[in-house]
């Protein structure tokens, strides 16, 4: 559809933000434990598995392309991940994040907001500042209704 082209271009251009944003937190914060250990492609994953929330391995392979083997090296060895029974099924496992690593993720979201901010004020007007709310809302809305798992 050529009228969500915008929109496409706008997702791609985000992306590359984002992906800023955690490169340059991972080059900051190489001397944290936890950082340290990781690669950046790593830490690009647990962005996506922290957005999915506590979900299934199979929710985790789909997402981010890992094998059933490397997430599992992710929760045992590196111990960056969670495993929970799931309450809905018992013979489901649920892979989250662990607390350390929320705190991590939080402030690359931060240091992602403020990036993209900086941009929008340096920018925009007010009134495109609202439209680009009340745009992104609407995004934020239809896509809820989608099941991302």
């Amino acid at each position: 559809m050529k009228k969500t082209e915008a929109f496409f271009e706008m997702h791609r251009d985000i992306e590359v933000l984002r992906r800023r944003a955690i490169a340059e937190y991972w080059n900051d914060n190489q001397t944290d434990d936890v950082i340290a250990q990781l690669s950046l492609r790593q830490l690009s994953h647990l962005v996506t598995i922290e957005k999915l929330g506590p979900c299934s391995l199979l929710t985790v392979m789909r997402h981010t392309g890992l094998s059933k083997s490397a997430v599992s090296a992710a929760v045992v060895r590196l111990g960056i991940l969670s495993r929970v029974s799931n309450p809905d099924n018992r013979r489901e496992i649920l892979i989250g994040v662990l607390p350390a690593v929320k705190t991590h993720l939080k402030n690359i979201d931060a240091r992602f907001r403020r990036l993209v901010n900086s941009i929008f004020a340096e920018e925009c007007t007010g009134e495109e500042i609202d439209k680009i709310a009340e745009v992104s809302a609407l995004i934020v809305e239809k896509l809820k209704k989608y099941d991302l798992k």
